[in-house]
């Protein structure tokens, strides 16, 4: 890297928060508990994870950072516990590539082949940079299962668009954009994908305990603590675990996730100009081909929605934004509450479960936080 990035380097690492509140400190937040209890009781997860902080005069105050029930069977949940973040891994690709934004390295117009010369073959030469980051890109691939980044990227640049697809006319969820969006990242700072995710997002997010891509000897350390999902095979596997998969490779306690949404959200990670654009609408109200809904969308945040599988539940404010990570977690941010959440839940759920859990969850979170007007 030629350029000095905002926070860069380990000095910046610890942002303005305070200490968590020690393991198993529940009482903090007993509707948020009950609620995942039921779940438990239920079947419908075996535990949780929940972390926020609130930024307050002067300091930004950790309010609830608590572990409930089991990381995989005979083996308690803990706040520490290493858990996948799956899809909401994409804001934290996209923050990536904003600093590269803000550096000078690359404008959000110019188109991607400006950079990746080889990404221009087979009708793709009118792709630009935002159009990765909005699901608007249209791209396709033919690579399914574990692969070296390399390769996919490859595999991404030789393949044409979705038929009939026109960039910026159409959107449609598509995890394939994310790997071109790390490629640039690596092209333009001269180092992997994920080390430069590790020094130059979360150093300056105060973030140690997370990864895209487990180094293999930190997994061979932690594997047995890892929390394991029931019926997603791939879960808690070497391969899946330190595969540096920028679609959705995140690995660490929630609470990293929810310090990553702090840092951004308290002017960390990017510029004033660059969290405008990141959370301002670039697709309002547009029909997602893939998740067969209507979101709203900033560069790779999804703004709060009426799509009942992503919504962060009815205490939000308007403005708030995030991502959610299959059906098992979310990370949110709400300016109007200086709010930075996460929560993970150790188990798959369906549309429609999904639709109640992550609502419900969040919609206690915000009453014991007192942030219900």
């Amino acid at each position: 890297m030629h350029r000095t990035l905002r926070g860069s380097t380990d000095t910046a690492r610890h942002g303005p928060r305070s200490a968590a509140r020690k393991e198993g400190a529940i009482d903090a937040a007993p509707r948020t508990v009950l609620e995942i209890r039921r779940g438990i009781e239920a079947g419908r997860h075996t535990g949780a994870q929940v972390y926020a902080s609130v930024l307050g005069p002067g300091h930004r105050r950790t309010v609830l950072d608590v572990a409930l029930g089991q990381a995989r069977p005979g083996v308690p949940m803990r706040t520490s516990t290493v858990v996948e973040w799956a899809s909401a891994t994409k804001p934290v690709t996209c923050v990536a590539l904003m600093r590269l934004v803000d550096a000078g390295l690359l404008g959000l117009d110019d188109p991607v082949h400006k950079y990746l010369p080889e990404f221009a073959a087979r009708g793709k030469e009118h792709v630009t940079v935002r159009h990765l980051l909005t699901h608007t890109a249209g791209l396709t691939s033919t690579v399914t299962g574990v692969v070296a980044p390399e390769r996919m990227v490859a595999d991404i640049c030789a393949s044409p668009l979705a038929p009939g697809w026109r960039p910026g006319t159409r959107s449609a969820y598509n995890s394939v954009a994310m790997w071109i969006v790390a490629a640039l990242v690596s092209r333009l700072s001269g180092r992997r994908f994920g080390e430069f995710v590790r020094t130059e997002v979360f150093g300056p997010a105060g973030i140690e305990e997370a990864w895209i891509g487990m180094p293999e000897e930190e997994y061979d350390a932690r594997r047995d603590e890892l929390a394991v999902i029931a019926g997603f095979t791939r879960s808690g596997t070497r391969d899946w675990v330190t595969w540096e998969r920028p679609t959705g490779g995140g690995h660490g306690p929630i609470r990293e996730l929810g310090r990553f949404y702090e840092a951004f959200l308290d002017g960390r990670l990017c510029s004033e100009a660059a969290v405008a654009e990141m959370t301002r609408p670039q697709v309002s109200g547009a029909h997602d081909e893939y998740l067969l809904a209507t979101v709203d969308r900033g560069l790779g945040f999804l703004l709060r929605t009426s799509y009942a599988g992503h919504t962060y539940g009815p205490h939000a404010s308007p403005d708030t934004y995030g991502h959610g990570g299959r059906s098992w977690c979310v990370g949110l941010a709400d300016p109007a509450h200086g709010l930075a959440a996460a929560v993970y839940w150790n188990g798959t759920a369906d549309t429609d479960l999904e639709a109640l859990r992550q609502p419900a969850t969040l919609a206690a979170l915000y009453a014991d936080l007192g942030l219900v007007t």
